[in-house]
């Protein structure tokens, strides 16, 4: 809530909220600091201060600007590198293809808005003085259309435009309650730009109180984008289909929802924020409070050191330690050129009758540069010719002082001569590298910060995205290597039976599911192309086979033109020879899924193949049905015998004469014959050549079972009369 509401108007608490909040957060100390170190690294004659150049008034002034190569080497090992945004699912409902189709849209978006040009000047920013930053913006699409694309945009001089909630604890400033961009412009720019707005007179009861009078000044009018953070109970539903919606929001389409078979299963209030950004000047609102679709406030800023004291925020970059030694090191290089200038030459010491008649040559001696001086010995002097007696020397303090100060530039900016390479006691190129790589952890705060921010970036983004891009469309991905490609998102007309819940599912719903984003970092592609190339042309080298195998990925990462025609003529070759699977497009592309005319040598040989196997099989099967003929005959011969033992001890039994158990057990082995003779028979082929030896079986089978009851019988009678 705010405490001014209850004084003064809508309009006027707020801006006087707004001017309170910012003379907390000016930090003009500070703020004046870091912009000072812009100055000091950038603008030429910014290293020597007013109190120098009144002492110094007339007289030798030498700015060697040691510190901007050390920004330099920091700032250029950072381009070398690409820092890339990756979304992955998180949570129900979210799937690896909408996370590709995330990553693909931010690509497309950092592509677009020249993103690596942004990330490189705030990166340069605040490796200088400590600040830098960027922000996310929505723009639509044309004067015509309701469709809004999402863009990132540079923040100029976020020393003195970008202020963030000094309660904010986390380094990309993600819980800050409120924040400010500020511009200044002319006065003329202002009344083009608000022509209603009063710059006449200046509200005292609200200027008096928050001492934003340095808001106007001489030409010039500050305005700030006040953004501001409020917290907001909403009211969410769990759909049937695994969506989560705002009733309120979303409130005039439940009824649709509910004719297709979508319900609410649940609800409950959550706590949330809406975010909300207001234009003021130093005396009035200028633009009413404007909702923000996203839950994050969406200025982004990239900080240099940082450092808290006391509860203090303490904010630099690599110049503020170096400014000292630079200030010695151009005064001392100063002192030394001046007092070498003013230092008289080394004449020639002579006595009037030593160049008596030869004048003009010693006056043109400089001139001329004759090898010979003639001169006329002369007695005062002992016949000596003239003579040097030598400069006076320039003091070695001053010299002493010139190199302490370069060491101690090296020593503040954290760039070391060996870690630049220029080290002679370094001989091995291990060495070398291995001085550079401690150099580039002395500055590697730098480049993480670079990479904290960036992925803030993706946050705010893929909080945004389903927002923006919340009806059916067609939207252009890209990937890694820059290629792109369009894709359509939220499709409700072509949908999918989803077999798991019989429910119809829209196609790329970017809207559903939970995701969060990852940060990788390395070589730029086109410098991990050339390196992938060299090493496997270098593995190629030492295996032929890897050689055979690896040719198409050779030529595909070769820097050459016609490369891509080079590597469709080798896949092709290496399809061909069954070496690489292809593609669904090279597929299609060669015909690979056409059926194929066959070869009428092919044709010849598989005739007589077959003719070969068609003779093989039938001798095969008279083979078998030979075979199937004789254990038949042996089968009856085996139930003939078991027929006539049976006959025999029945006529036996009947005659009074108890059966022995010798009598039993030749009954059992003659049944076991009969049985496995006709387990052999049953595993025989069944085919038509071999069909009426089948029926034989057949009725063999009955038989042997009509003899076999008969033996049953015999055998029990004989185990009772036992």
């Amino acid at each position: 809530m705010n405490e001014y509401e209850d004084t003064y108007s809508a309009d006027e608490a707020l801006l006087k909220e707004a001017l309170s909040r910012f003379e907390i957060v000016a930090d003009k100390d500070s703020r004046k600091q870091a912009v000072d170190d812009m100055r000091f690294a950038n603008v030429e004659g910014a290293q020597w201060d007013e109190d120098s150049i009144s002492k110094r008034l007339n007289r030798p002034r030498f700015s060697i600007n040691r510190i901007s190569g050390a920004i330099a080497q920091i700032v250029g090992d950072q381009r070398q590198n690409k820092i890339a945004i990756k979304v992955i699912p998180k949570g129900n409902g979210a799937t690896k293809d909408i996370a590709k189709i995330y990553s693909g849209l931010i690509m497309n978006i950092e592509a677009d808005s020249n993103a690596a040009n942004i990330y490189d000047a705030a990166f340069d920013e605040s490796v200088t003085c400590g600040f830098g930053g960027w922000r996310v913006v929505t723009k639509y699409v044309d004067d015509d259309v309701f469709e809004q694309d999402i863009c990132v945009e540079w923040i100029p001089s976020a020393a003195s435009s970008l202020y963030f909630d000094k309660s904010a604890k986390e380094y990309d400033k993600s819980d800050a309650n409120y924040a400010f961009v500020i511009t200044t412009m002319s006065k003329d720019e202002f009344k083009s730009k608000w022509p209603d707005a009063n710059l006449d007179s200046f509200n005292e009861k609200v200027s008096n109180q928050s001492n934003c009078k340095d808001w106007y000044s001489g030409d010039n009018v500050r305005i700030a984008e006040y953004w501001k953070k409020e917290p907001v109970i909403k009211h969410i539903a769990l759909l049937s289909d695994g969506r989560v919606i705002d009733q309120n929001e979303e409130k005039s389409v439940l009824d649709e929802l509910a004719r297709s078979g979508v319900t609410v299963i649940k609800t409950r209030k959550v706590k949330s924020y809406k975010i909300t950004m207001t234009v003021i000047s130093g005396t009035q609102v200028l633009e009413e409070p404007k909702p923000w679709a996203g839950k994050y406030i969406p200025l982004i800023p990239l900080y240099g050191k940082i450092s808290v004291i006391e509860g203090k925020e303490y904010v630099k970059g690599m110049v503020r330690d170096a400014k000292d030694p630079q200030r010695i090191y151009n005064y001392s290089t100063s002192q030394v050129i001046e007092a070498s200038a003013l230092t008289p030459k080394d004449p020639y010491w002579y006595t009037p009758a030593q160049v008596a008649g030869h004048e003009a040559k010693y006056r043109n001696f400089n001139r001329d540069n004759s090898p010979f001086m003639p001169y006329n010995p002369d007695p005062a002097v002992g016949g000596a010719p003239p003579q040097r007696t030598g400069s006076p020397s320039v003091q070695q303090s001053l010299i002493a002082q010139v190199q302490q100060a370069a060491t101690d530039i090296h020593a503040t900016t954290g760039i070391e001569p060996a870690s630049l390479g220029n080290s002679p006691e370094l001989k091995s190129g291990k060495a070398i590298m291995a001085q550079q790589a401690m150099g580039d952890r002395g500055s590697f705060v730098y480049t993480d910060n670079l990479q904290k921010s960036i992925k803030y970036t993706g946050k705010v983004l893929v909080d945004l995205i389903p927002r923006i891009k919340d009806t059916e469309q067609a939207v252009r991905i890209m990937d890694v290597s820059g290629e792109s490609e369009e894709v359509e998102i939220n499709k409700v007309v072509q949908t999918v039976l989803d077999e798991q819940t019989g429910k119809e599912q829209v196609v790329n719903d970017i809207t559903a599911g939970k995701y969060a984003v990852e940060i990788t970092s390395g070589p730029s592609y086109t410098t991990k192309r050339a390196q992938t190339a060299d090493q496997l042309v270098q593995l190629a080298g030492q295996s032929p086979v890897l050689q055979q195998l690896a040719m198409d990925l050779i030529v595909q990462n070769l820097d050459i033109n016609n490369s891509e025609e080079l590597t469709k003529r080798v896949r092709t070759m290496m399809i061909q020879q069954g070496v690489v699977t292809p593609t669904e497009e090279e597929v299609e592309e060669m015909g690979l899924n056409q059926p194929q005319q066959p070869n009428p040598q092919d044709i010849a040989v598989l005739e007589n193949i077959q003719a070969e196997s068609a003779k093989a099989i039938a001798e095969t099967q008279n083979k078998q049905a030979d075979t199937v003929s004789k254990q038949v005959k042996a089968q009856q011969e085996a139930v003939k015998s078991l027929e006539l033992l049976v006959d025999t001890l029945k006529q036996k039994s009947e005659s009074g004469i108890p059966l022995t158990l010798q009598d039993r057990d030749l009954l059992i082995k003659q049944s076991d014959i009969v049985a496995q003779s006709q387990q052999v028979l049953s595993q025989g082929p069944n085919s038509e050549e071999v069909q009426d030896i089948v029926n034989m079986q057949q009725n063999l089978q009955q038989e042997r079972d009509r003899v076999s009851r008969e033996s049953q019988a015999l055998i029990e009678s004989s185990i009772r009369m036992q």
